[in-house]
């Protein structure tokens, strides 16, 4: 999970979360929770798509700017109602949209290796090893 309640929380603080989600009658000024989840669930699965196409899903480690962007996604994604160009929920959206598709290329890198390349042997030492070769030019000399 890259979005959670909690990262949100963080990021946004929980006024702002209220402002987004509790936005039908009754409003009981809280955070409408199954709002927030299916944001969140929508933002999740989208990083999924771009990540997945280029690494073995789930990561093992989850970089926090990917947990930036996944706040980024849900907030746009909990928004109702129509945002102007210049709007800052718009611009992040787009700004980790752009992120999401230079993963997805391979010009940014998470770390680890991408799906189907394989992974450097690892030594107890992690030296680089030789192995000698047939000698192609006779016995020691030209």
């Amino acid at each position: 999970m890259y979005a959670t309640v909690e990262a949100m929380q963080r990021k946004f603080g929980e006024r702002e979360l209220i402002q987004l989600t509790d936005t039908e009658a009754p409003y009981l000024d809280a955070i409408n929770m199954d709002k927030l989840n299916a944001a969140m669930q929508e933002a999740n699965s989208e990083i999924d798509a771009y990540v997945g196409s280029r690494y073995a899903l789930p990561l093992q480690i989850i970089p926090p700017f990917l947990i930036e962007i996944g706040c980024n996604l849900a907030r746009y994604y909990a928004v109702t109602g129509d945002l102007s160009e210049n709007d800052p929920v718009k611009n992040r959206y787009e700004s980790s949209i752009k992120t999401l598709t230079k993963i997805s290329k391979g010009e940014l890198v998470l770390g680890g290796s991408p799906v189907g390349e394989s992974k450097p042997v690892q030594t107890s030492s992690n030296n680089v090893m030789f192995a000698v070769g047939r000698r192609d030019f006779g016995n020691g000399g030209w």
